[in-house]
Order: C-alpha cells, then structure tokens, then sequence
C-alpha cells in the first residue's frame, strides 16, 4: 500500500481513469447495451403493431371484397351432380341456336387439379367459319368454368364447310364423400 501512496499522483489517476473506463466499457457490453437493443427493438415493434392496427380495416375491406369474390366464383362451378349432363345440352343448344353441326359430346378423363376437378372434352362441330366463331363465342361467354385449351379449325376441300376440333377443360367442385357430408 506504501508503494501506491509513492507513486506519482499523474499515474494514479492514469491508473484510476482506466480502471473507471474499464468498468463503464465492461457495464456497457454487458448491461446497458443489451438493455439499449431491447428498447428499440420494443419501439419498433409497437410502431409495427399500431401501423397494423390501424391497416385492420382496410384489410377487412380487403378480405370481405375477397370472399365476395370467392362466393361469386364459386357459384359459377357446377355442381358435382349435374355437371356432365349439363354441358352436353348446354353445347347442342348454342350449336342449335348458331346453326352449327355439333358431333355426340362425351365427358373425357378426369383430373383433380388444385381442389377442382377438371374434365376435358374433345368436341368436333362443323359449319361456317362465322358460325363457327359465334357458336365458340358463345360457348367461352356461357361456360365462366370452362377454359378453350385448343380450337383447330380445317377448311373442307371444294365447301364452305369449315370442320372444328376443340378441346374443352370444364372446372367443377368434387363430390363430396359421406364423411364431408357428415
């Protein structure tokens, strides 16, 4: 301790300058800093909580449009039980109504696709090309769950006759199992 007391007062307070730099340094990683990051990071997420509160109702706006939406698709797909004798008829009476010669309609394979069930169709009509255009009109305006995947159309030798091979992918709901019904 003597030896302290003999030391030079400008080393002593060198050497108590760095012991309290030491101790501020060691206070500031260990306590002050982290409590400082927590803080902030408090302030950001109750900046971030406010601003999505006060979103809310235009979100809900959002997702009433939304549902509104999926109510109105929705209603546009058949319905499991009626929708491959719909189509047919649905078909033949367009061509009818546009004096189009339509071949018999047969339901093709069946893919369940995203939560729908897709059927395709092969369909060959026959008429005048601007009979053909309206009938295929028609059939894209009356059909809001069908999608046209291919149109072909062949121009008969020495006719005005214009054959076309379409390709029709038709969406509906699945069946619903006994269990889903329950």
């Amino acid at each position: 301790m003597q030896r302290l007391l003999n030391l030079d007062p400008r080393v002593l307070r060198l050497v108590v300058a760095a012991v309290l730099a030491m101790v501020l340094l060691v206070g500031w990683g260990q306590f002050l800093r982290p409590a400082w990051h927590a803080h902030q990071a408090a302030i950001t997420l109750d900046t971030s909580t406010r601003e999505t509160l006060a979103d809310l109702p235009a979100r809900r706006a959002q997702a009433d449009a939304l549902e509104k939406e999926v109510s109105a698709r929705e209603s546009r797909l058949d319905s499991p039980a009626s929708a491959p004798t719909r189509l047919p008829v649905l078909l033949e009476n367009l061509a009818t109504a546009r004096g189009v010669e339509l071949q018999p309609v047969f339901p093709g394979r069946e893919v369940e696709f995203e939560g729908l069930v897709e059927t395709r169709y092969e369909i060959e009509a026959g008429g005048s090309y601007p009979r053909l255009a309206a009938w295929l009109a028609d059939v894209d305006a009356r059909l809001a769950n069908a999608g046209i995947v291919e149109a072909r159309f062949l121009r008969q030798a020495h006719s005005e006759t214009v054959q076309l091979h379409l390709r029709l992918a038709v969406y509906r709901r699945p069946a619903q199992t006994r269990e889903e019904q329950r």
